[in-house]
């Protein structure tokens, strides 16, 4: 698994959705879905498709052998993403090595990061894993969830405020909800 895509939002490249982690002081309330207009997308590749809190553009991601697409789209105190991997025969080993990587993205990119809480479950009969990060430094909260198909493994990360960690878990949950797999 590639450490994260967490980073990626930090460093855009021209042609894509690019994202801006605003300091802590400065943030404004985490859009509830309600107020903010979702747009659904689909992964021409996989065929997978979900909302986001805004339009995004994929961003092709290489790492360690591994291929896959990326959608950000920045929130008023952070950000939500897409993470489609490319790889057959995925299973739950590999979701914790997902949720393992984005904390050590996080730490690399914030100074620290915390995994709080996880728990195995399935999501329309495919293992799936919940799990809860923090960052103290930079008062993050994240919540990652992810799930493997036949040939890809999907996350679905939100990131903002601990302060407004209530608005971050419906923003998630949102977005989760909103995951379609072929």
């Amino acid at each position: 698994m590639p450490t994260s895509a967490l980073a990626a939002p930090a460093t855009p490249h021209a042609g894509t959705a690019a994202t801006t982690v605003v300091p802590r002081g400065d943030r404004a309330e985490h859009g509830a879905p309600s107020a903010v207009r979702w747009v659904k997308s689909v992964d021409a590749s996989s065929g997978i498709s979900f909302a986001l809190p805004g339009k995004s553009t994929p961003e092709k991601l290489e790492s360690a052998g591994l291929h896959g697409r990326l959608y950000t789209v920045p929130t008023s105190d952070g950000f939500v993403y897409f993470l489609i991997i490319d790889m057959k025969g995925a299973g739950p080993a590999e979701l914790k090595g997902l949720v393992e990587g984005t904390r050590q993205g996080i730490a690399e990119e914030y100074g620290d990061g915390t995994i709080t809480s996880q728990k195995a479950g399935t999501m329309d009969s495919r293992p799936s894993l919940e799990a809860r990060l923090t960052n103290t430094r930079d008062d993050l909260t994240v919540s990652a969830t992810q799930t493997v198909t036949d040939d890809h493994v999907v996350q679905v990360l939100t990131v903002g405020s601990q302060t407004d960690e209530r608005s971050v878990t419906t923003t998630h949950k949102h977005a989760v909800d909103s995951l379609r797999i072929p």
